[in-house]
């Protein structure tokens, strides 16, 4: 309602369309390309489509309740704001929203349970913080700052991916467990072969 749509149910509709959509791209991509290629391609142009609504609420009046200012007629602003959040809401569901929940396959058999168990506090204990906090962070620091904020987690998120987040595309269970040998990104690239004498 704030970016001027009369009917959000529709809006939420084709969101959730578009998630539902590319879950099923990233199940088929996944294994094929990798999950390091696939982050490294999507977190970048998720950031982009939040860069792309924090402009478009620039030229959305809006006052600290989040109301739009009396008599406001909006345009071009909420269809951009629109587009960009199926834009991110593409490339989140086929990239780091479901690759997310795939990391299981780094951690060792000895330690996987402990592993998966700390990955899903860590992406429910994320997504709790994003909850709770956006409404005030939105009254506080105005949409285009909030979105502009997440712009740049996502930047943060590209460096992390880039320099610490191995591709496993093609290991075996028993190459994996050398974890530490292929950590960061330059030996990342090529995992020696396993002397098998």
């Amino acid at each position: 309602m704030q970016v001027g749509f009369d009917n959000p149910v529709a809006v939420g509709t084709i969101v959730a369309a578009v998630n539902f959509i590319f879950t099923f791209v990233n199940l088929i991509l996944v294994d094929r390309v990798g999950r390091r290629r696939i982050l490294l391609s999507t977190v970048q142009f998720m950031g982009f489509a939040l860069i792309i609504s924090a402009v478009a609420f620039a030229y959305i009046p809006t006052r600290h309740d989040l109301t739009l200012e009396p008599g406001t007629t909006i345009g071009w602003p909420a269809k951009l704001v629109l587009v960009s959040v199926v834009i991110y809401t593409a490339f989140y569901y086929s990239g780091i929203g479901n690759t997310a929940w795939l990391f299981s396959a780094l951690f060792a058999m000895e330690v996987r349970s402990m592993g998966t168990m700390m990955m899903t506090c860590t992406c429910w204990g994320s997504n709790i913080v994003v909850a709770s906090t956006f409404l005030t962070q939105l009254e506080n620091t105005t949409p285009s700052g909030t979105y502009g904020f997440y712009a740049g987690i996502c930047l943060l998120d590209y460096v992390a991916i880039y320099f610490c987040y191995p591709e496993v595309a093609g290991m075996t269970l028993e190459d994996i467990r050398d974890f530490h040998r292929w950590f960061w990104h330059q030996e990342s690239q090529g995992y020696p072969e396993t002397d098998k004498s």
